[in-house]
């Protein structure tokens, strides 16, 4: 059959087949030649547009690939490899969004794609939703089941969900099948050691990483998890090294930036600190998120100017991203420029409605600008969208403390949600002195920065930075037989309440979603502050400093209802607790909560921990 400009069915059959030979061989300057020759008789050949679109996008000019994707697609929407390659695309451009559409439609078309589902489950653990992305992973081996790289997959966002049992037990038995690409080892051996390493076994889980390494030299991943790995070991200096190797390799790995400069900030390394984002920007200055990661990192540093800075220029850079206005917002309410904060907020609201977060951080900038009811309205948004984030429970409250409304008393009913533990002994122990003594020795153990950890409310002291609880630290784990029966027993005596946010959240059990310990020294505090990612959280004092026994000066002391900014309330301070040692404080994860500093020569050594019910 002739097509309307007098090229056969075969003629056009023979270009595609030639122009694929080509792509095959990397020769695109020959592919690109006989696609085009087709395009010039045919305008709208999908298959030579899609072919093109896949040439560009091997040389790396995606806006080209895209818009030839997109013009195959508009002549015949109904390919589900053309929709795979889009979004596969997409989510290495970040879009994650726009990616999972383009795997959603192939999948629609052709639903036992394989590679599709692997690929949505990719996208979809880019924008953090690992139970979905777990969901497509088994859907890819339901219809492939020996699909591998979709079981390197999975068994990647089962670590993620903190299920590393799983996971090693699935990588072991997929090694076991025998696996002759080394690639696909390495990958595994790498992903077997994340699992190990999740588990505490940190000596196994570098043999794992130096297997991996062995087979593939230049895998970046390896060298960011070697690093980690050896943080939990103590080893910080190999760990900087190890960082610095992770970027080079990967410039752009934004968790080695970011875990690199919180370690060189623990170690008191400030020529350094921040260096990394500065090296990689001279290499990509056109690229917003090294601007944005150091702008984040100085507002914590409460470097504003410094951060107001680094926020302006990733805004240019990123059209579309909420983020650096959303910073600019908070940054601009801390310098006291409030109606320029509140543009920026509502900037980043107008291109992202939906964002709970944005809508907390406007609540924030509305409460130190003065205005509670605005306030009210934003923490009201924002929990519509996640109605269990402490944050915006943590802002509501002060909106209706100012605003005189009683609910803010219900809320914060500091006398009754605020419980105090005497602790009995654990097994062993014949007085919780002695224990907090062998316990408070062991903790010197874990106690290895020089300093606090940036991103944390923790200032002159340090912070150990992996959880306590279920790593085997046998001290801990008879203090927490002991702390499992306070936390019911607080459970417990909790009150039927539909609508309280702590109340109405209880259940018959729970968990642990985090556990550290606190070590502040001399001039120490936490500044005020809450825990997004709790139900319940906690106090236990393992050790105090005598100049907290002193109950006018109260130094040292644990006080609630006080925001960590000026918000404009009479009597911010609503309930302050005198630590002792052996006493374990629980209250609301949402409630505003910080420290007294103190001066001593000794230090106040406690272990934290958040609850989620289950």
């Amino acid at each position: 059959m002739d097509t309307a400009t007098g090229l056969t069915d075969k003629q056009v059959k023979a270009l595609l087949t030639q122009a694929l030979s080509h792509l095959n061989s990397k020769d695109m300057v020959q592919a690109e030649a006989a696609l085009m020759s087709l395009l010039d008789a045919e305008p709208d050949e999908p298959d030579a547009l899609q072919m093109l679109g896949i040439a560009k996008r091997m040389q790396g000019h995606d806006a080209d690939a895209e818009k030839f994707y997109a013009r195959s697609l508009a002549v015949k929407p109904d390919q589900p490899n053309v929709h795979h390659n889009l979004g596969n695309m997409l989510r290495l451009q970040g879009r994650a969004d726009e990616a999972i559409a383009a795997q959603r439609e192939a999948i629609r078309l052709k639903p036992n794609y394989a590679e599709a589902h692997l690929d949505l489950g990719l996208a979809l653990s880019l924008k953090g939703d690992f139970t979905g992305a777990e969901k497509a992973f088994r859907d890819a081996l339901r219809v492939q089941p020996n699909f591998l790289f979709a079981k390197q997959a999975l068994a990647a966002t089962l670590n993620d969900l903190g299920r590393p049992k799983e996971a090693e037990a699935m990588m072991r038995q997929t090694i076991a099948l025998g696996i002759r690409d080394p690639r696909q080892l390495a990958a595994l051996e790498h992903n077997l050691g994340v699992s190990v390493k999740m588990q505490g076994r940190y000596e196994e889980a570098l043999r794992l990483f130096d297997a991996a390494q062995s087979k593939v030299p230049e895998m970046p991943a390896v060298e960011y998890n070697r690093a980690n790995t050896l943080q939990h070991l103590g080893l910080l200096e190999e760990a900087v090294l190890c960082y610095r190797r992770a970027i080079s390799r990967g410039p752009l790995d934004m968790r080695a930036h970011a875990d690199l400069n919180q370690l060189l900030y623990r170690l008191g390394k400030d020529e350094e600190f921040l260096r990394s984002y500065d090296d990689v920007m001279a290499v990509y200055p056109d690229l917003g998120v090294l601007p944005l990661a150091k702008a984040e990192f100085l507002m914590l540093k409460e470097d504003y100017e410094g951060a107001r800075e680094y926020f302006e220029r990733a805004a240019p850079m990123m059209p579309g991203h909420v983020s650096p206005h959303d910073g600019l917002g908070m940054i601009l309410a801390r310098l006291n420029e409030f109606d320029a904060a509140i543009a920026e907020h509502e900037i980043a609201l107008k291109m992202e409605p939906d964002n709970a977060h944005v809508w907390r951080n406007y609540s924030e900038t509305l409460l130190r600008a003065g205005d509670a009811k605005k306030a009210l309205v934003a923490a009201d948004e924002s929990l519509a969208l996640e109605p269990n984030h402490q944050g915006a429970h943590a802002m509501r409250g002060v909106a209706l403390d100012l605003l005189g409304d009683p609910r803010g008393d219900h809320l914060n009913d500091t006398e009754n949600l605020v419980q105090v533990f005497e602790l009995e002994p654990p097994q062993g122990y014949s007085d919780m002195e002695s224990f907090n003594r062998d316990l408070n020795a062991y903790l010197d153990r874990v106690h290895r920065d020089k300093r606090e950890i940036v991103s944390q409310s923790l200032r002159h002291g340090t912070q150990t930075i992996d959880d306590l609880f279920g790593k085997g630290h046998a001290p801990v784990e008879l203090l927490r037989a002991q702390i499992d029966k306070a936390v019911a027993a607080y459970i417990t005596r909790m009150k039927e309440d539909s609508e309280h946010p702590l109340l109405r959240r209880r259940r018959g059990g729970f968990a642990y979603s985090g556990s550290w310990s606190s070590r502040l020294h001399d001039c120490g505090f936490h500044i005020n502050h809450f825990h997004s990612k709790g139900w319940i959280s906690s106090a236990y004092y393992v050790s105090v400093p005598d100049a907290a026994n002193d109950a006018e000066a109260k130094q040292g002391w644990l006080k609630f209802g006080e925001p960590y900014f000026d918000a404009g309330l009479k009597n911010p301070v609503r309930r302050i607790v005198q630590p002792k040692a052996g006493a374990l404080v629980l209250f609301p994860s949402y409630m505003w909560h910080g420290t007294v500093p103190f001066r001593s020569e000794q230090s106040r050594t406690s272990i934290a921990f958040d609850v989620v019910p289950r």
